[in-house]
């Protein structure tokens, strides 16, 4: 299931990771239209958007305990959008007037989220990020060991409630665990 939720979120956070460097990729380009720095005006605010999604790739593709799947759909959407910007340009071009856009669109023909799709892809072929370790769960050994009452013998299971009548014949083990 963390899996499926996780793919979901990288559908989302895929387009976010588009808009908001196309926004900040407008923003910079006009201060340099009018041959303003980058610490001027919108320039501050457009760099900590473009910090913001450095960290928020950050936090999505070394997580070991994080599912593949986040980063994996992302990098699906930002490497289709990339692929649709060199095939077919003008299918991007029906999108909706949404703020950065127009920079996305500026971005994806000339490749610039290629490398940033690679690094989001990367996870999907570590092993480690597949299987979850519960670390505050018990161990196999301890799950065993408090199966069965070491003081009793007889090899019944304990049970949380402390029951008056013995445990029939057809429910008690064929063998101990600890034999085996």
């Amino acid at each position: 299931m963390r899996h499926f939720v996780g793919f979901l979120s990288g559908l989302l956070l895929g387009p976010v990771l588009l808009l908001v460097t196309g926004w900040a990729f407008a923003h910079l380009r006009g201060l340099n239209a009018v041959q303003a720095s980058a610490l001027q005006g919108t320039g501050p605010v457009a760099l900590a958007g473009l910090v913001g999604v450095g960290l928020l790739v950050a936090l999505v593709a070394v997580p070991p305990r994080l599912t593949p799947m986040l980063p994996f759909s992302a990098a699906l959407v930002l490497g289709g959008a990339t692929a649709a910007a060199l095939v077919r340009m003008h299918l991007l071009e029906r999108l909706p007037v949404l703020p950065g856009v127009e920079g996305a669109l500026t971005l994806l023909p000339l490749g610039v989220f290629v490398p940033l799709a690679l690094v989001l892809a990367a996870p999907v072929f570590v092993g480690a990020r597949w299987v979850r370790d519960d670390e505050d769960g018990p161990t196999k050994e301890e799950y065993f060991e408090g199966l069965y009452d070491e003081g009793e013998g007889d090899g019944r299971p304990r049970s949380s409630a402390t029951r008056s009548e013995p445990v029939p014949a057809h429910h008690e083990p064929r063998h101990r665990l600890e034999d085996a």
